[in-house]
């Protein structure tokens, strides 16, 4: 079942019209946890202004309390640092309130085969923290390293530049190719390593890959 969170009534018509029919509405806190209370887990879209909720702080709490249900928090103001906390808290999505409905189905179906779903610049700040974290490279080569053997030396270079945190338009500028060239390469890498964005990725390349949902977030 999927609850729809919010004390904003045009909030919850916009989002009905994305996600698919029967979805339970819950108009404050107070409502929210008696849905959920008793309850097989649920998908949990949250509106981070629901009355009573407490904003990020209160999301977290409310995680935590029910942490079978996958929660994707939305926000009128989006902001990197809180998308962070809330994915530190064990949020499965943090998403802008306003998103297209059509676009919510996608998180909802991608959220319920396990994935998370973020915003291209938090997927950038998530891979710059990998990268930032990386231990020395040890004395014989990781499993993420050797599985890049199976990419072209183009593609290798790619992979690793991702791995150090690098964005596209500074790997075009570094290698003298275009942003064009550099997607369409990671299109590749994606594809032959079975992952499933830069995160992963960066995972793979840095020997943190392991168990764990994907990541999705629309853009390459």
């Amino acid at each position: 079942m999927i609850v729809l969170a919010s004390s904003d009534a045009g909030v919850l018509r916009r989002w009905s019209s994305g996600v698919p029919a029967g979805a339970v509405l819950a108009h404050d806190q107070a409502e929210l946890v008696r849905t959920l209370d008793g309850r097989p887990p649920q998908l949990v879209l949250l509106d981070l202004d629901l009355a009573g909720l407490g904003a990020a702080s209160g999301a977290a709490d409310l995680i935590a309390r029910h942490p079978d249900s996958r929660v994707v928090a939305l926000s009128r103001t989006p902001d990197e640092d809180e998308g962070l906390d809330l994915l530190r808290a064990g949020a499965r999505g943090y998403c802008n309130l306003y998103i297209d409905p059509r676009l919510l189905g996608k998180v909802v179906g991608a959220v319920q085969g396990g994935e998370v779903w973020i915003g291209r610049r938090l997927v950038d700040r998530l891979v710059e923290l990998v990268a930032g974290n990386a231990p020395d490279r040890p004395a014989e080569p990781a499993a993420g390293v050797a599985a890049l053997e199976v990419l072209t030396p183009r593609e290798r270079e790619i992979a690793r530049l991702v791995g150090e945190g690098i964005n596209n338009k500074l790997i075009a500028r570094r290698l003298d190719i275009t942003e064009r060239t550099v997607k369409a390469h990671l299109g590749s890498v994606f594809a032959k390593l079975g992952v499933t964005g830069r995160l992963q990725l960066a995972l793979l390349v840095t020997g943190r890959a392991g168990g764990g949902a994907g990541l999705k977030n629309g853009f390459r």
